[in-house]
């Protein structure tokens, strides 16, 4: 990986941050969700508002190579177990290990004395198989109000798994 660094995030980066989202949303979910749906979660979860308080209440890593922002995750709590919230590389840079960086960078700082937990749109394979190739299991499904389902995955306690 040529000129990989990743490091925590500050309010610094809230706009390179918040440009990884535009640029991933819409090459991620337009192909199995709707428009609006795309549009309304671009507006909730990566507004200037919301990008920042996952900064302050969270852990959110940003990844850069060469110099240019190129990944994103954030790590929070849910129900009491960490839950790694987003995780995103731009399209043009996937299959560079940047997102198996990304995630081994959280679970290091998680430990291997907790499960974690991640969750995806239901119709999402490419993330479906990135996580389980990293030890997520099945956890459960909950139905939208968008109309489409979340998908719940949780990682038992233990040694990182790379995956490739």
């Amino acid at each position: 990986m040529n000129n990989l660094s990743i490091r925590p995030a500050n309010l610094d980066d809230v706009q390179a941050i918040r440009s990884i989202g535009i640029i991933t949303w819409p090459a991620t979910y337009l192909s199995f969700t709707s428009p609006d749906f795309v549009m309304n979660n671009l507006n909730t979860w990566w507004s200037h508002d919301s990008v920042s308080a996952s900064i302050a209440d969270d852990t959110t890593y940003i990844a850069f190579q060469n110099g240019e922002a190129v990944g994103t995750l954030t790590v929070g709590q849910f129900e009491g177990e960490p839950v790694i919230w987003k995780i995103y590389v731009l399209p043009d840079t996937h299959g560079r290990g940047i997102g198996t960086e990304l995630m081994n960078t959280a679970l290091t700082a998680i430990g291997h004395a907790h499960d974690v937990r991640i969750e995806f749109v239901k119709g999402n394979s490419t993330a479906q198989t990135f996580y389980e190739r990293r030890g997520f299991k099945f956890d459960f499904e909950e139905d939208m109000a968008e109309g489409f389902t979340t998908v719940w995955l949780r990682r038992p306690a233990g040694p990182i798994i790379s995956g490739s």
